[in-house]
Order: structure tokens, then C-alpha cells, then sequence
């Protein structure tokens, strides 16, 4: 017992308010009311198209992330197609669908854990 007792910090439970300030809790947002506002998504176990090379679907999912259905969305909305990694062929960037923001993509595959869920294979 070191005989110290009480707390160095104020016993008034008032703050000091400005009775001009009021203050409000923020609001939460609510989810926008159209879900087609964005674009459709492989569903888990949809069976992806056979025959799809790595690049193509590492492809699809680059346009999904930015919410494009398919490079023909892409391309009608934008005007061109996304820039391509001369290389591989990988979309080296894309526009993000309904703002000015811009993806920039690695030149290796950044998605490829995703398409045997995309397909329903076991991984």
C-alpha cells in the first residue's frame, strides 16, 4: 500500500460546451438502391466459358475489380480498350467504371487464386 488515494483527474463530469455548436453523430450511408448500377460479377461455381487462357481470365477479373461485365462495356464506355503489357498481354491499366479513377496493374498475374473459385474447381 503505497498511502495514495483520490485521482488526479477533474471530478466535474461537465464539459465546456458552446451553446452555438451543435454536435451530431455522422450518419451511416446506406447502400445504393439499384444493383445493377454496377457491373455483374462471376458468381461462385458459375462455370466459366472452357477453353479461357491464363491471360484472358486474369483478364476478366482486372475488368471485374473495376466494375466493367466485359472488355465490349469497357470499350463503349471509354472508347478504346485498356492498355495492354506488351509482353504478356495483360491489361496494364483500366479505367474504374463511373469515376476518373485509374488501376495500374502488375505484368504478372495478380488474380490467378481466384479463378478455380470463379470456375467451381476444388484449388
Amino acid at each position: 500500500d503505497f498511502g495514495v488515494s483520490g485521482s488526479s483527474a477533474p471530478t466535474t463530469s461537465q464539459r465546456a460546451t458552446n451553446s452555438n455548436v451543435s454536435r451530431v453523430a455522422p450518419q451511416k450511408r446506406s447502400a445504393p438502391a439499384s444493383p445493377g448500377a454496377q457491373a455483374d460479377e462471376i458468381p461462385l461455381g458459375s462455370s466459366l466459358p472452357t477453353g479461357l487462357s491464363d491471360v484472358e481470365l486474369e483478364n476478366i477479373c482486372r475488368l471485374q475489380y473495376a466494375r466493367w461485365a466485359s472488355e465490349q462495356e469497357y470499350i463503349s464506355s471509354v472508347g478504346s480498350p485498356p492498355d495492354l503489357w506488351p509482353d504478356s498481354g495483360l491489361y496494364k491499366s483500366t479505367k474504374k467504371k463511373g469515376d476518373d479513377c485509374k488501376f495500374y496493374w502488375k505484368k504478372v498475374p495478380e488474380w490467378k487464386h481466384m479463378w478455380n473459385k470463379a470456375s467451381g474447381m476444388k484449388a
